[in-house]
């Protein structure tokens, strides 16, 4: 069937028809014609047209071509108007409306329109705003008590309040609670006052803004009771609020202090190593540039402080002698011919001393009664002084304490011999027994200052027989101190309060102190030797532990516990002060024997050590004040003075970890600073003290060469400062005064020339140590 052209047009219209029927409301709502002619009721205009019309007239006259166009332009006509009364209207509706926030104008159809900034401390609030309140405007509202009550109220918010309700998740209740705590806050000035002030002073503003804000502040009644703002000048949150330090942040203090101090003790260790890596590179390049400098050089030192030492103890000795011959002769007997003779002499004493001890160590009954004996025996030992193991003896025979032997001449000088391996430790096999011991240094145990060190030992005794069982039943020690010239013989049943069996491949091992009362010396750097033995027997088969009879023979058998020494360490060693100038020129002078005087005066810069410790020379009258208690000049501590361009200053303390009140034993430091503020360079040969105790009718003298085992060279400005102690035995005048002994005294130093090393002159210059007191502390 072929349709023809009007047939066509007919069915597009229909389509078209139907399409605007059923979507016209929905794709056109705003169009007016289309919902006029749809809301009338017509025939259809296909059935009533006239068959002499053609259907392009027909349809033209109905009015049907060209609707949908024009209806579209009137819609977007329409939609403009509306745009246009829409932006007309929201222009009317915003002209001239800005932000309060930023004085900006509002722009509706910005897609990104402001918002309202959350609270802080530049965008504040509205609750009790006071920032744009002038600072003359500012007045303090509350009185003092009501001050202090917002702040408690402030406080029990922020600390109890606020975390409760954040913990049972009450939001509302926490909003409410914090508007209250802004509004206390803002309710008194003074908090602001201490913002501004607070953030001039940490950013540096200048000094008038930050005085010109603490006056406000003082102004509104400075801060409200009870908040104490320090010397900083202003109050901190956690100040403000009360609230301490947390867990977090204190560990976070703790560890850094720790590594701190890890870094600083790295740093002195690396210290210390690079010293003692220089020292030895210098004492190698030394040794290769003149080998066996350094042995001659130390045993001319030795020969030197022997015969120092000799000279010394055989002139004190004569002088108690002339003395006592005076008293009983009423003259002074003839002195020897010369001081060769007189050593001589003091040598032979010396060894017929040792001999005679000897003898009597060997010979049997009781000791003290052979020493009685001898000397009934011998009438002039009775006029002679007493030897320092004479006094030793006589002190533990009185005292009743353990027994004494005489010692190794070498460890009583101080002088190992060169050939001696010193060790720490020692290794020793005696029969089926091994016997090992080590020992270290305890330095959480001692005491320099006092000469107190303890040492610590570890003993490892092995059963290596294959198939006894033994049981040690006591030991024996001797222990040696350097310097002392008798050993000190410890000994006892069991070890450690046991008796231990050991069978064939145990080990029975344990640790022991030893305290010594020594004091280091420059010749060794040893503070004591020992050795010693166990007692042991070998157990029968079957039979598990030693019988009574046993046990009260003490053993059958000895293991030898093998010489060790107990070693300073390096920081507790007297350390040489000695130029290579000094020593050449020492070296130079010793062909020359017959100017042994000029030579002692000669300043040299080695140690005078321990070997010649401080001693009481003598002891003068005392004054009359002291005696009595009735101080009769001002009391002070501390002193100064300056005596031949020498500047000496002293400070004293008292030190009560180390008295013993109820025993009247006081211990006091004192720090002593020595200035050089002369135009040449000085050395200090010796010191001599007088200290008197409260009570005592008399003055102790003490003197001695240099000061804590040395003798300083001074070059103009210099200084040297050094701390000792003073440990008084004394009973103390409370009720009169405080202080406990007086001390004065004075140095004694040659002039040097421009090199440090020659005396300008051989007259000594003294520096006075002017007078201070020892003062007990008042009661608090």
């Amino acid at each position: 069937m072929k349709l023809q052209p009007t047939d066509i047009v007919i069915l597009l219209s229909l389509i078209v028809a139907f399409a605007q029927i059923s979507l016209g409301f929905v794709l056109t709502p705003l169009s007016s014609s289309w919902s006029l002619y749809l809301s009338e009721e017509r025939p259809h205009p296909v059935l009533q047209r006239s068959s002499l019309e053609s259907p392009t007239a027909f349809w033209a006259k109905s009015g049907f071509l060209g609707d949908d166009e024009d209806d579209e332009d009137e819609d977007d006509e329409d939609d403009d108007d509306d745009d246009d009364d829409m932006a007309l209207s929201s222009a009317r509706r915003y002209s001239g409306v800005t932000s309060p926030f930023t004085g900006m104008k509002l722009d509706p159809w910005d897609p990104n329109p402001l918002i309202k900034p959350r609270p802080s401390r530049i965008f504040k609030d509205d609750l009790g705003n006071t920032a744009n309140v002038k600072d003359e405007d500012l007045v303090q509202t509350m009185s003092s008590d009501e001050r202090k009550e917002n702040l408690q109220v402030m406080r029990q918010i922020r600390k109890s309040d606020l975390p409760d309700l954040r913990m049972r998740k009450d939001h509302a209740g926490w909003v409410e609670a914090n508007n209250d705590l802004k509004r206390r806050y803002q309710k008194d000035p003074w908090f602001g006052i201490n913002e501004r002030l607070r953030d001039a002073i940490q950013l540096g503003e200048p000094e008038e803004k930050i005085q010109y804000l603490q006056d406000l502040a003082q102004r509104l009644g400075g801060p409200p009771p009870g908040l104490d703002i320090g010397p900083k000048g202003y109050a901190v949150h956690t100040e403000i609020y009360d609230i301490g330090i947390s867990p977090t942040r204190a560990s976070s203090m703790l560890e850094r202090e720790i590594r701190e101090d890890r870094a600083a003790r790295g740093r002195a260790m690396m210290a210390e190593r690079r010293k003692n890596q220089e020292k030895e590179q210098r004492q190698y390049e030394e040794d290769m540039r003149n080998p066996g400098l350094r042995e001659d050089r130390e045993a001319k030192e030795r020969r030197e402080r022997t015969m120092r030492r000799l000279m010394e103890e055989i002139d004190a000795d004569n002088k108690k002698k002339r003395e006592r011959a005076k008293e009983i002769l009423g003259k002074i007997p003839e002195t020897p011919e010369s001081r060769t003779k007189a050593m001589e002499k003091a040598l032979k004493e010396a060894r017929e001393e040792v001999k005679k001890m000897r003898k009597k160590q060997l010979s049997e009954g009781d000791s003290r009664k052979s020493f009685a004996s001898d000397d009934d025996d011998d009438d002039d030992d009775e006029d002679r002084p007493k030897s320092g193991a004479d006094r030793a003896r006589e002190a533990a025979a009185a005292a009743g304490g353990r027994p004494r032997l005489p010692g190794d001449e070498d460890v009583t000088r101080g002088e190992l011999s060169p050939d001696l391996v010193v060790q720490s430790s020692s290794s020793t096999v005696t029969g089926p027994l091994e016997v090992q011991v080590t020992s270290v240094y305890n330095k959480e145990q001692s005491d320099p200052p006092m000469r107190k060190h303890c040492f610590q030992y570890t003993i490892r005794i092995t059963n290596n027989s294959p198939s006894e069982t033994i049981q040690l039943l006591g030991r024996r020690f001797e222990i040696q101190t350097v310097g002392s010239s008798m050993k000190d013989v410890v000994q006892g049943e069991g070890v450690t309060g046991r008796t231990p069996v050991l069978k064939p491949g145990e080990v029975f091992e344990y640790t022991s102190t030893a305290p010594l009362s020594v004091r280091p010396i420059g010749t060794t750097i040893i503070a004591a030797r020992m050795r010693g033995e166990y007692r042991y027997i070998v157990l029968a088969p079957g039979q598990q532990t030693a019988s009574p009879e046993q046990v009260q023979a003490g053993g059958e058998a000895k293991a030898e516990l093998g010489t060790f020494h107990f070693i300073f360490p390096e920081d507790q060693r007297v350390k040489p002060f000695r130029t290579e100038e000094a020593e050449e020129d020492e070296e130079e002078d010793d062909d020359d024997d017959d100017d042994e005087t000029s030579s002692s005066r000669r300043p040299s810069s080695a140690p005078s050590t321990s070997t010649s410790p401080p001693s009481v020379a003598s002891t003068l009258p005392g004054d009359r004040d002291m005696k009595v208690g009735d101080i009769a000049v001002p009391l002070n501590d501390s002193s100064e003075t300056i005596t031949e361009d020498v500047r000496v200053q002293v400070t004293s303390s008292y030190r009560p970890e180390r008295s013993e009140e109820a025993l009247g034993k006081h211990c006091f430091a004192y720090n002593i600073r020595i200035t050089n503020e002369s135009n040449k360079p000085i050395q200090l040969v010796s010191r001599r003290f007088e200290i008197q105790t409260i009570g005592s009718s008399s003055k102790d003298v003490v003197q001695g060469p240099g000061v804590t085992g040395r003798q300083p060279i001074l070059k103009p400005g210099e200084s040297f400062e050094y701390t000792s102690t003073a440990p008084l035995s004394v009973r103390p005048m409370l009720d009169k005064t405080p202080v406990v002994a007086r001390m004065q005294g004075e140095y004694n130093f040659v002039r040097l020339s421009d090199d440090a090393t020659t005396p300008v002159s051989s007259a000594p210059l003294q520096a006075k140590l002017a007078m201070f007191h020892f003062i007990l502390p008042q009661p608090v």
